[in-house]
């Protein structure tokens, strides 16, 4: 039997999730089915990657068949041992996080698992004759307790490629790691760049603050070409990057010519050879959304609770139209994009005719969008805002804003020709947010030098402090901010911004490969970020001043320090008195203490029902679908909907997915 139709056997064996309780009788029968079967490789993007994972629990390890997943720096330079490389992830047996963030445990289990976790790194893993060893991690991964191992060879060894990656001479031995694991972000190459096209220009300082931290410029030919790469149908204002050993934005500067880049020194995190121009996401328009962190600020702010009632009121009520009414259906979906386009395809398809016609499959991904949405407002708060966007941050390098001024101008999702300036005043902040001072009030003004810049918000690079800043201690290297202009939703007054700086970062004369390890278990177990969260909501809504109570104030500060723990290696510390016992309903901690909550979350919390996804079965064929001389095709459609079905159901046994629009819309319920 070929290897290929081996590997296709056991892989739908994983996914199909049955108890095979006579393993030979069934491979037999495989064997017999596939004897003279061709099985056609699965397609992959040129961008893509097959990749192999592992789980490893306290007790076991699982092992995964190869998932595609979009590839980076290294995996594209060494693509002919694409299979030593390994992705590896602790959990819990549940598959949870442990640590920490899943809440307190014995001192005895914290050994074993801290034991268990250090020397799977260290000892690394053996699969068959293959021994697979600790290589580095991404700052994504951390957060997600996962990282690479490697399998070496006579010519390559995990050494070698942590060598080719370039020349890491951090100290810290946080910064350190986070360096080593810039390299293994999620990007799309997109050319080679000459080095002459390569100029570092100074960073824009004042007061201690680096207005221009994070953020470069790119020449318009670059990025056309980038666009085309990319198969976009616009071109991005700005592309978050990685090249060589810089990382951040590239916005457009039409002063630049050929193919060139500006980066700045805060840009610089180590020195690289590898000057291959890499795009993780451009800049696109995306809807704002109130959450219970914004809300919370703005309560404690100010802003009525009726303000959001009516605005929670009017969007379930369009939700609750959608099935109904085709103007509402394609404005909800048309206001309400996602960064997949799916909403956008099915206002396109309510256009055409096929919600009048009761299609089967759009009423069913309608359906799932409605009751998704509703879900979303009641479990998060999430809450459209007409007035506002939600956008990557550059900078003015014209120097045409004045301080607390920024330019914004949007594109229209269902025009995407047109264009929207905002104007006038308006609120600014970015998530997470915790502390009321991150909330900044601006003024949007029209700007001729910036008027080629599009779905990004423009700061200025003048003032005592950068806005960023202010805003929960962001940058311009790739942040998201909300900016509002709904004068519902401006607060009168604001508090003084949080002093954001860091603590300073511990040093080590050499940082080696067990200080790595070290600080990566050290992170699991130390990490309180969700736990200080969790925390700060309980107590803003427990406290009649809200966010501004001097307990969230102190938690604020505390989540700020653990948001730095990846860069520091300082974990923050989460003293007893800070610690609540007691939750608000709308948490839903049922292994908790809970109370009614009176304040603006709770009531919407409760106003929204859960509803149960109903599948709808009516089968009402559209006869505009038939095409003339389809029968002869017959034949093929049934095999090809054969293995569409087959690899849909792979997907739902993956992933606990109970049906097939799920998966084809991403509308989890």
């Amino acid at each position: 039997l070929p290897p290929q139709s081996a590997v296709h056997i056991l892989e739908r064996i994983y996914e199909n999730k049955k108890r095979i309780y006579n393993p030979i009788s069934y491979l037999r029968s495989e064997f017999k089915r596939l004897k003279d079967v061709k099985i056609k490789p699965n397609h992959i993007p040129d961008y893509c990657t097959m990749m192999r994972k592992i789980i490893v629990t306290p007790t076991t390890m699982y092992m995964l068949p190869p998932n595609i997943e979009t590839s980076n720096r290294v995996i594209r330079y060494f693509k002919d041992k694409k299979d030593n490389f390994l992705r590896v992830h602790f959990s819990d047996e549940a598959s949870n996080k442990i640590g920490a963030s899943s809440g307190d445990i014995n001192e005895k289990h914290s050994l074993a698992l801290y034991n268990r976790i250090f020397h799977t790194l260290n000892d690394g893993i053996k699969i068959g004759d293959t021994h697979y060893e600790f290589l580095a991690f991404s700052s994504s991964q951390l957060r997600d307790h996962s990282c690479w191992f490697f399998a070496s060879t006579k010519d390559l060894t995990a050494d070698d490629i942590r060598n080719w990656m370039g020349n890491f001479t951090d100290k810290t031995v946080a910064k350190y790691a986070a360096r080593m694991g810039q390299c293994f972000s999620s990007t799309r190459a997109i050319q080679r760049l000459p080095v002459h096209d390569i100029k570092e220009i100074p960073d824009i300082e004042r007061n201690g603050y680096v207005f221009s931290d994070g953020i470069g410029k790119i020449s318009h030919l670059l990025a056309r070409n980038i666009a085309s790469k990319l198969e976009l149908k616009y071109i991005p204002s700005a592309f978050q990057f990685r090249m060589a050993g810089y990382k951040g934005m590239l916005c457009q500067d039409s002063s630049l010519q050929e193919n060139q880049v500006k980066v700045r020194n805060s840009q610089r995190k180590f020195d690289s050879t590898h000057n291959e121009l890499e795009v993780i996401r451009c800049s696109a328009y995306i809807p704002s959304y109130l959450n219970r962190q914004a809300i919370t600020l703005l309560s404690s702010l100010g802003i009525p609770d009726n303000i959001f009632i009516r605005m929670k009121d009017e969007q379930v009520d369009q939700l609750n139209k959608i099935l109904e009414n085709e103007s509402t259906a394609i404005s909800v979906l048309q206001h309400n994009i996602d960064e997949y386009g799916t909403s956008k395809s099915l206002a396109e398809y309510v256009k055409a005719g096929f919600l009048q016609k009761n299609d089967p499959y759009l009423i069913n991904l309608i359906s799932l969008f409605r009751i998704t949405m509703l879900r979303d407002i009641k479990k998060k708060a999430k809450i459209r805002v007409n007035k506002g966007a939600f956008l990557l941050g550059v900078l003015d390098e014209t120097k045409s804003l004045k301080e607390n001024e920024v330019y914004c101008c949007t594109s229209d999702p269902c025009n995407p020709s047109s264009r929207k300036w905002i104007t006038g005043t308006c609120i600014v902040y970015r998530n997470p947010c915790f502390h009321p001072g991150d909330v900044r009030i601006v003024k949007a003004v029209k700007c001729d030098a910036l008027k080629d810049l599009v779905d990004v918000l423009v700061f200025p690079q003048v003032g005592e402090r950068d806005i960023p800043n202010q805003c929960s201690g962001g940058d311009l290297d790739g942040d998201d901010f909300t900016i509002i202009y709904d004068e519902n939703l401006i607060p009168e007054q604001i508090e003084e911004p949080m002093d954001y700086k860091a603590q300073r970062p511990k040093k080590v004369e050499k940082v080696t490969m067990v200080d790595i390890k070290k600080f990566f278990v050290n992170y699991v177990f130390s990490d309180q970020l969700g736990r200080i969260a969790n925390a700060h909501l309980a107590r803003a809504d427990k406290n009649p001043e809200g966010a501004k109570h001097e307990s969230c104030i102190k938690l604020a500060h505390l989540h700020s320090d653990a948001v730095d723990f990846p860069k520091t290696g300082i974990p923050a510390s989460f003293p007893l008195n800070l610690r609540v016992k007691e939750f608000p309903d709308f948490m839903e901690k049922p292994d908790k203490a809970v109370y009614q909550s009176k304040k603006v979350l709770g009531i919407l919390y409760r106003s929204i029902k859960e509803e149960d996804y109903k599948p709808y079965v009516d089968l009402n064929f559209d006869k505009r679908l038939y095409v003339e001389g389809y029968v002869k095709y017959l034949e093929e459609a049934r095999m090809l909907k054969k293995s569409y079905d087959r690899d849909v159901k792979a997907l739902m046994n993956q992933f606990g997915i109970m049906t097939e629009f799920e998966v084809t819309s991403g509308y989890i319920i």
